[in-house]
């Protein structure tokens, strides 16, 4: 087989600055939990035919999350054009390949832009192209640094590999029966049933039209929002926009469901309140987004806080224009901010 490396030999004559400018960049790849993967070999490759290595190693990570990267030269790079790679999925004892064009100019846009630290008050920039590997032959990649955000899903294939060049000295069932019996039950179930699939996180990557929503007259100062498809939202793109990147939530967007947030507000009479709501229930949410969005497709959503006159204790709902839904699993803690 031809190696990955060997496949993308033609060159452009002339290359754009987004083609070329370097930046701080390395790749981490990622296994969602439960579900174990090894690459096998990959890189990111760039418009002038060099790149750098997604990490070969065995996965046992988070969506969304890598624990590991791996620094190419001198760990600087233009932003990628296309991503190729192999790995091999424990749970299905099979192998993958894929080869797809990244979004180049926009990976460029965000590298160049960053975002605003507000607790260090500086202009920093994301570090990492982290990639997720789930069954079927599918890998989600992020740009991550203080924010995450999504690039895309990519759906490689199934390839006939030799499995002596991938581990030469195992016995390849004894090795998958050993793995596969280190796994959840719930995975071990899946596997016995061949329902192994990426339902579960196609579901995290739906977005829907919602907004936040207070029931007091509160003024929101900052927000940070983690959501199930991976991305967080930390940070504004520059100082200039922190006013309207707190804003932002207030409005309906599309947007995946969240799964964590931070909110500090000022509550009047000189109270300033905040917020941590990082035991939301994936399910329990996920069921109402579904079920309300499903009842009414056009309106938006709106996730309403509810507090007490003083704002010392607080409830979350999600509403349409029609009918509201308490989630009452959500545990949202309010505390008085500096």
């Amino acid at each position: 087989m031809v190696g990955l490396a060997a496949l993308f030999s033609c060159q452009p004559h002339a290359l754009e600055p987004y083609q070329t400018e370097r930046f701080d960049l390395t790749a981490g790849p990622a296994a969602a939990e439960g579900y174990p993967m090894e690459v096998v070999e990959g890189r990111f490759t760039t418009s002038d035919g060099k790149g750098f290595t997604v990490s070969p190693k065995f996965l046992e990570g988070d969506w969304g999350l890598s624990s590991t990267t791996y620094v190419t030269g001198d760990g600087t790079s233009p932003a990628p054009d296309s991503l190729e790679v192999r790995w091999f999925s424990y749970p299905e004892n099979k192998f993958y390949e894929g080869r797809w064009p990244m979004p180049q100019k926009r990976i460029y846009d965000l590298l160049k832009q960053g975002f605003w630290n507000t607790e260090t008050k500086r202009q920093e920039t994301y570090k990492d192209l982290t990639v997720c590997f789930l069954p079927k032959g599918v890998a989600v990649v992020w740009l991550a640094g203080g924010n995450q955000v999504l690039l895309g899903r990519y759906q490689g294939q199934e390839i006939d590999f030799d499995f002596k060049r991938f581990n030469e000295a195992a016995d390849r069932p004894l090795m998958i029966q050993q793995e596969q019996a280190k796994l959840p039950p719930a995975v071990q179930a899946q596997i016995r049933a061949g329902t192994l699939s990426t339902q579960q996180w196609d579901e995290y990557l739906k977005t829907y039209n919602w907004q936040l929503a207070f029931s007091q007259p509160v003024k929101l100062t900052n927000q940070a929002v983690g959501f199930l498809n991976g991305e967080d939202l930390n940070y504004p793109a520059s100082e200039a926009a922190l006013a309207g990147y707190v804003q932002s939530i207030l409005t309906p967007a599309q947007r995946a469901v969240p799964k964590n947030m931070l909110l500090q507000f000022e509550a009047g009479y000189g109270r300033r309140r905040e917020i941590i709501a990082d035991s939301l229930d994936e399910n329990e949410l996920m069921q109402a987004f579904r079920t309300l969005h499903a009842a009414r497709p056009a309106a938006p959503l709106t996730l309403y806080i509810e507090t007490d006159e003083r704002v010392t204790q607080a409830q979350l709902y999600l509403k349409n224009d029609q009918q509201q839904v308490l989630l009452s699993h959500a545990k949202l803690e309010v505390y008085s901010a500096q």
